[in-house]
């Protein structure tokens, strides 16, 4: 067979390519196909060839190749080959599955970053709809970072939250318990009417939190709170702005 695929190479791929763009890669298979037939590793060397061919044609077009190959190729081994076909999708499935479940924790932790911003101080600016899931991703990587960092101060800035739900609320009013529970005061900013009006109705203990109108006030009070802090008079600068 070797000798068969290497000799009407040309006029193989000729057949078996359904476009010129398809050409190179299905010359490169046949190549490593007449190479690794009749060694004991065919399916372990064929394995790549075959992936990088799976990128140009899609899973029909390459049935109808292997259909054209046991046509011209007398005791070509189209069961085993075909088995070596569903091992390898089935591998291309799983790397694409884990590359999913990669971006998936990448956008999570884009989309709700933790930031640093002083010694004391760690700023989690909120960006689009909340989902329970998002809010209780957030809030177990807050409580982490929190712990690891021993901030004394976390600022929750809303501002770009259109609307937050009855259930996502009591989320972020756990995340404020915990938070207190590791000796740190919670900053929340940015809140709209209608997150008030949540915040309200599921009877938030505002002495939980100091609520400050904008990010420049609450940058301002952790500041002030973390100075105090150094100086001995942690506690006395405390509760809302909405008077300044």
């Amino acid at each position: 067979m070797k000798e068969t695929i290497i000799y009407n190479l040309k006029t193989l791929v000729e057949e078996i390519a359904e476009s010129d763009n398809t050409k190179k890669e299905w010359e490169d298979f046949l190549i490593s196909l007449a190479d690794a037939f009749g060694s004991e590793d065919m399916k372990g060397r064929i394995k790549e060839p075959l992936k990088n061919l799976l990128n140009f044609i899609d899973v029909s077009a390459l049935v109808r190749g292997m259909e054209l190959l046991n046509a011209r190729i007398e005791g070509f081994p189209l069961p085993e080959m075909l088995k070596v076909v569903i091992e390898v999708l089935d591998e291309i499935k799983n790397d694409k599955e884990m590359r999913i479940r990669e971006l998936g924790h990448v956008l999570a932790e884009l989309a709700t970053p933790i930031i640093r911003i002083w010694r004391d101080v760690l700023l989690v600016p909120l960006i689009g709809t909340l989902d329970s899931h998002r809010a209780q991703s957030m809030a177990e990587k807050l409580l982490e970072r929190t712990a690891s960092t021993r901030a004394k101060v976390v600022i929750v800035d809303v501002t770009g939250v259109p609307m937050i739900d009855t259930i996502v609320g009591g989320f972020l009013i756990e995340m404020f318990n915990a938070v207190k529970l590791l000796g740190s005061d919670v900053i929340l900013t940015g809140i709209k009417p209608e997150i008030a009006h949540t915040l309200v109705k599921l009877g938030v203990d505002f002495n939980m939190v100091i609520i400050k109108r904008d990010l420049e006030s609450a940058l301002k009070h952790a500041i002030e709170i973390t100075s105090d802090n150094r100086g001995g008079r942690y506690g006395q600068k405390r509760g809302s702005d909405y008077e300044e």
